[in-house]
């Protein structure tokens, strides 16, 4: 069956009508052993359109879903068995309900979602490959990371893939504000340094929740805010060096401020190689997925390789 995650709540059992506390396995969002309660919210960590998925389960819809779950113990009065039904509200555990027999298959989505975010991402390499994205949501807050390890610096792909990894990381735990980022960007700069493994890289870790995004940057990888008059760059201010890895990176902060449009995040293997006006037309045309797939072949050259890795992430609300 895989990995699942465990929801604890006091629930009916529906036979003799004895109310215990129950636990119920389940697979919906990251799957990973988590142990949730009423009222907590599921994390995911599976950003759309990476090639091989990681544990994720069911699809990142929002508004209210119904997920079919297995109690672990029967009845302590009457030894019922059987399956469970779950609610989630926005990636928030709502309510369960105990059934006399095995739920059926498949999460089913009840209600639409209010202001919900859909993400698509993409990553191709140019040669080495020494970018990497990480895109993670808890409840109704996504964190994007965007990196790129530095060419000609042994361990870039290392430095660049431990940075977005720990950046999304932390990006589930908690909701930090511009200043915590860069903060938190100086201490993995400090760590990377010390890894021998790990050489330089960019790094672009931007927040996004309940219609406002803020976040931190440094180096040349960029988050742009493609609106449908004008493409705003949320990262003009960041410091192009000294890279995340080197012990002395600079991050600066992306001020909190409404979301209006679509978010870009990109390194510079499309950055550096689309105009922005280029970008910011194919960035708006078209669903999300269709819009990355173009940006992605604005940068291809007539052979077919592109010049530089480029990793893509573009997303928007909707509802």
């Amino acid at each position: 069956m895989g990995m699942f995650d465990i929801v604890v709540a006091q629930a009916s059992c529906p036979a003799c009508g004895h109310s215990q506390e129950w636990r119920i396995q389940y697979r919906y969002g990251h799957c990973c052993q988590h142990e949730y309660r009423l009222g907590d919210s599921i994390c995911w960590s599976d950003p759309p359109g990476r090639p091989a998925p990681l544990s994720d389960h069911g699809d990142n819809v929002g508004g209210l879903v119904t997920v079919p779950g297995l109690v672990e113990a029967g009845c302590a009065r009457c030894g019922l068995e059987g399956g469970a039904t779950l609610w989630f509200r926005d990636n928030v555990v709502q309510k369960v309900e105990i059934t006399p027999s095995e739920a059926g298959d498949g999460c089913v989505p009840i209600e639409p979602p209010s202001g919900w975010m859909r993400f698509w991402s993409r990553r191709v390499a140019g040669s080495a490959n020494e970018d990497r994205l990480e895109l993670t949501c808890r409840g109704d807050r996504w964190t994007v990371a965007v990196a790129d390890g530095a060419g000609g610096i042994s361990g870039g792909a290392a430095a660049a893939r431990s940075a977005a990894s720990a950046m999304a990381a932390l990006g589930l735990e908690a909701e930090l504000d511009p200043g915590a980022w860069c903060e938190r960007i100086q201490r993995l700069d400090r760590e990377l340094e010390a890894e021998p493994r790990c050489g330089e890289t960019t790094l672009v870790v931007v927040q996004v929740s309940r219609g406002e995004l803020w976040g931190a940057s440094v180096g040349d990888s960029g988050a742009l805010l493609v609106e449908p008059d004008r493409l705003v760059d949320l990262t003009v201010g960041q410091r192009r060096k000294p890279l995340v890895g080197s012990g002395a990176c600079r991050p600066a902060g992306i001020p909190r401020r409404p979301l209006s449009g679509r978010l870009l995040v990109a390194t510079d293997g499309l950055l550096k190689y689309a105009s922005p006006a280029r970008v910011s037309a194919l960035a708006r045309t078209g669903d999300l997925r269709a819009a990355v797939e173009a940006l992605i072949q604005a940068v291809t050259l007539p052979s077919g390789n592109l010049q530089d890795d480029a990793a893509v992430v573009l997303g928007e609300r909707i509802g």
